[in-house]
């Protein structure tokens, strides 16, 4: 298949496209329904994790909204974009929304306490975040070329 990544996304039907934008949200809310029934054993039993916990998720919910702020009509479920972002917390993180989801759900579960959402977060969410992230830049090297090389040599992760 010498199909590429954008033309794959480009070629879904409406109906998949909308699936595959209600699926990969849904993967995040399964994390928080975990939280929410999964028995609890706050900071695993360590106090000090309760607060590391909250202290990460607040953070990871700071900067997964000031990322998807500067985003702005940008914003996709799937890969892809019309523009470059590359000021704001973009100057320096290639894909903030991602780390900030990872940040508050590691917060949330530490704060918790829940051994089925760490497992979650390490076997679901990271992974889908990585392949994700893997997509996105593709997506963005085909659309923009030397100048997304230029933007993802100069920030991290």
């Amino acid at each position: 298949m010498n199909e590429t990544n954008s033309d794959f996304w480009k070629s879904l039907s409406p109906g998949k496209a909308a699936a595959l934008t209600v699926l990969v949200p849904s993967l995040y809310l399964v994390a928080l329904v975990l939280a929410w029934f999964a028995p609890k054993h706050f900071g695993f039993g360590i106090r000090p994790l309760v607060y590391v916990g909250l202290t990460v998720g607040l953070s990871g919910v700071a900067l997964w909204t000031v990322a998807m702020m500067y985003l702005g009509k940008s914003l996709a479920v799937l890969p892809g974009g019309e523009r470059l972002v590359t000021h704001g917390i973009y100057k320096y993180l290639r894909h903030p929304v991602y780390l900030g989801i990872d940040m508050t759900l590691l917060g949330l579960f530490l704060a918790v306490g829940s051994t089925a959402g760490m497992i979650y977060l390490f076997v679901v969410v990271l992974p889908l975040n990585i392949l994700r992230s893997r997509l996105e830049e593709k997506a963005l090297f085909q659309k923009f070329g030397d100048a997304y090389n230029t933007y993802r040599q100069q920030t991290w992760f």
